[in-house]
């Protein structure tokens, strides 16, 4: 690999680009494990340190597992875009990225009102739904939603892993959604939470939590999600203000998603 007179391309990020187009092509699928450093160093006419600043980029993106003692290996595909901005639906989102969705229900019970979600003071008791998230099989976000009991009791009764719960409140209780609220944060798994997530206890992962609203401003939902950082990229379109403008706090786009076409 060589620099060619006037690029401006680094070495390390064209050794990047190929590698990880080798992944996303699949020639390296998931499990292969990479040659040395040493390896990729000659094959790509480069230095050890222009190698390791590579991989090491793959690695923290989440596409390559490095071992000591082992070597490196290729842990997945691209990651799943995740563009703030518009409130879809896990399926979506799935289907958006060129993957097969499919849930597997965890439990459905009746528990006391959160108080973080800020639903009504009339509302005592909250249907809880916690399901995990797979793509192509694979296991890829925890979520767990919770609904004033008993308004949305009938969902309890429903095929969970097959409906969408947004699309039936829309279509079979009348709701109309307007607004999703939420934080991003990194959250550790508990023991239980790893097992459905074929994860290793207390490891990190996006954790999404907030709530939905209607068009009269009612929370009709709260949501805890959990996003295996190996699988989801959160991505974000940001403008910026005029140099000598205002100086106002921009929004923040985590916590503006709206359904798409509103």
């Amino acid at each position: 690999m060589s620099r060619r007179p006037g690029a401006r391309v680094p070495l390390h990020e064209q050794m990047y680009t190929v590698i990880r187009a080798r992944i996303e092509t699949r020639e390296w699928g998931k499990g292969h494990q990479l040659p040395t450093e040493w390896q990729l160093a000659e094959e790509f006419g480069v230095s050890r340190g222009t190698t390791r600043q590579a991989i090491t980029r793959l690695v923290n993106e989440g596409l390559l597992d490095r071992s000591a003692g082992r070597g490196t290996f290729v842990k997945g595909g691209r990651p799943l875009a995740y563009r703030v901005g518009d409130l879809l639906g896990f399926a979506h989102r799935i289907t958006a990225g060129g993957r097969i969705p499919s849930s597997r229900l965890v439990r459905t019970e009746v528990v006391q009102r959160h108080e973080m979600f800020g639903f009504a003071e009339g509302v005592r008791k909250l249907l809880l739904i916690e399901r995990v998230r797979l793509a192509d099989d694979e296991p890829v976000a925890l979520e767990r939603i919770y609904l004033p009991w008993p308004r949305f009791a009938g969902l309890a009764d429903m095929d969970l892993e097959k409906v969408g719960v947004y699309d039936t409140l829309e279509a079979d209780f009348g709701v109309e959604i307007e607004l999703g609220d939420f934080d991003l944060t990194i959250a550790d798994l508990d023991a239980e939470q790893a097992g459905l997530l074929n994860e290793a206890p207390d490891a990190a992962v996006f954790l999404m939590q907030g709530s939905v609203t209607d068009h009269q401003a009612s929370v009709i939902a709260g949501v805890q999600s959990y996003y295996r950082r190996d699988t989801f990229s959160f991505q974000f379109a940001m403008t910026r203000r005029e140099h000598g403008g205002p100086a106002q706090e921009p929004p923040n786009p985590v916590l503006a998603l709206r359904p798409a076409g509103s």
